[in-house]
């Protein structure tokens, strides 16, 4: 039964889309002193949400897509592109983005307990 609860489904990817965020500005953050380093970004979870549903899917980001370098920007003298306020920014997202996964989760379950006492 819960298998067929789309939401839960979406919330799941949701929380991986968040997740995966995350390690990509880790990885950017522990790169930003190395010298050519190019920062990357994941697409974002509405724009996969969006071609998921393009393609006839009802699930979106079952599959994840890899992270992309990010439009090439103001390099440093050393050819870095990785600006530390931006990955805080990207992380205060995906943050909020993992957050309201979990409420869609909570939600749900409170839901489906409800409905289950009161047969």
């Amino acid at each position: 039964m819960l298998k067929e609860l789309t939401i839960l489904s979406q919330a799941s990817a949701l929380a991986r889309h968040a997740t995966m965020r995350h390690q990509v500005v880790a990885e950017n953050i522990a790169n930003a002193d190395t010298p050519g380093y190019r920062a990357k970004a994941m697409p974002s979870f509405d724009a996969k949400l969006a071609e998921d549903a393009e393609n006839g899917s009802l699930i979106a980001a079952r599959r994840l897509t890899e992270p992309v370098m990010m439009p090439t920007k103001q390099a440093s003298p050393n050819g870095n592109t990785v600006a530390l306020e931006e990955q805080m920014a990207e992380s205060i997202d995906a943050q909020g983005q993992h957050q309201a996964a979990l409420a869609i989760y909570r939600k749900t379950i409170e839901l489906l307990r409800l409905s289950v006492s009161t047969r």
